[in-house]
């Protein structure tokens, strides 16, 4: 029996409102049935979302998952690429749609160029404004080395375009173990998934297409918590300082991602800091101090030229305490 061309994973919990616009996206993308696989896992909702799936398996190549407690976005996506059958693989998530042509565009692709994985770009969609957020990467529609597109350390690269449902993987990425997930980190779990990619694998590309939308507010958007599980961009990095750490040849890449993660912290303390509880806000301290006790500090210094006048003063108190 031939191999769906794709399969697109979705994970959702309590997406009653939005995840029948993300299917209907799927069907409207014109594939054969047997062409398209669509395998979604239901994690723990308590509302309808279930009910709104079903409606669906009619129309699609439906493998439907449901998990009667919540394992977490990492463990649902797991589950899923267990079950996907395609000889590629993408991600979409259960508030976000495809413009019709989208997926055809992105299969054409990573077959036509012969890479690992292909990233693209995608529209940010709040109410009724669009805006189009580019792939950080100046080559297009080529065939590109990986560990070309890392650094420089201070400005935005491909590392920095972390999601997960940007790109379409090879059925090769998946039976090398380069699509599974941490499935302890609950946020930032696309993070040193992404730097794994750019790391281990031959090669990649970047296509325009802009067919790909992301709904911005989500009321089930992970990016919009502000507990306990946002401090897991502590273990994540650690993950990423150990896969450089554990060959000479990626050493080269620590500034890069010292510059990721003090981005990241400024970010969630200055964003995010004043929604904590006293309790998450001394985690997030004492994680980021240890993490930091690890790296060198020549690295860090390096890491924070240029970082900016305004975000220093931020995370000061945490650099120093790591010295």
């Amino acid at each position: 029996m031939t191999a769906p061309v794709v399969s697109v994973i979705i994970a959702a919990k309590n997406a009653e409102d939005t995840i029948g616009q993300s299917l209907q996206s799927l069907v409207n993308q014109a594939f054969a049935a047997d062409e398209l696989e669509v395998v979604v896992v239901n994690d723990g909702s308590t509302d309808d979302t279930a009910g709104v799936i079903a409606e669906f398996a009619g129309q699609l190549n439906l493998v439907d998952i449901h998990n009667t407690d919540s394992r977490g976005v990492s463990t649902a996506r797991n589950t899923a690429l267990e079950a996907a059958t395609g000889s590629t693989i993408t991600y979409l998530d259960g508030d976000d749609w495809y413009a019709p042509g989208h997926l055809r565009s992105l299969t054409d692709s990573i077959t036509g160029l012969g890479v690992d994985f292909v990233k693209t770009n995608y529209l940010i969609v709040n109410g009724f404004n669009r805006k189009l957020r580019s792939a950080p990467c100046p080559m297009h529609n080529r065939a590109l080395n990986p560990r070309d597109f890392i650094l420089p350390h201070n400005a935005s690269t491909m590392v920095d375009f972390p999601e997960c449902w940007t790109g379409i993987y090879s059925r090769s990425m998946a039976d090398r173990g380069l699509l599974h997930f941490a499935p302890e980190l609950r946020t930032c779990e696309d993070r040193p998934w992404t730097w794994r990619h750019h790391l281990e694998t031959d090669s990649f590309a970047v296509v325009d297409t802009a067919g790909l939308c992301y709904r911005k507010g989500s009321a089930t958007s992970l990016t919009a918590i502000f507990d306990e599980r946002q401090l897991d961009f502590i273990p994540a990095f650690r993950s990423v300082f150990a896969m450089l750490e554990a060959r000479p040849e990626f050493r080269r890449f620590e500034q890069k991602a010292v510059r990721n993660f003090l981005s990241i912290l400024y970010f969630q303390i200055h964003n995010r800091g004043t929604s904590m509880t006293h309790d998450v806000r001394s985690k997030l301290n004492l994680g980021a101090v240890n993490t930091l006790k690890g790296v060198d500090t020549d690295i860090i210094d390096q890491a924070l030229h240029n970082f900016g006048e305004h975000r220093l003063p931020v995370i000061d108190s945490i650099v120093r305490r790591a010295r």
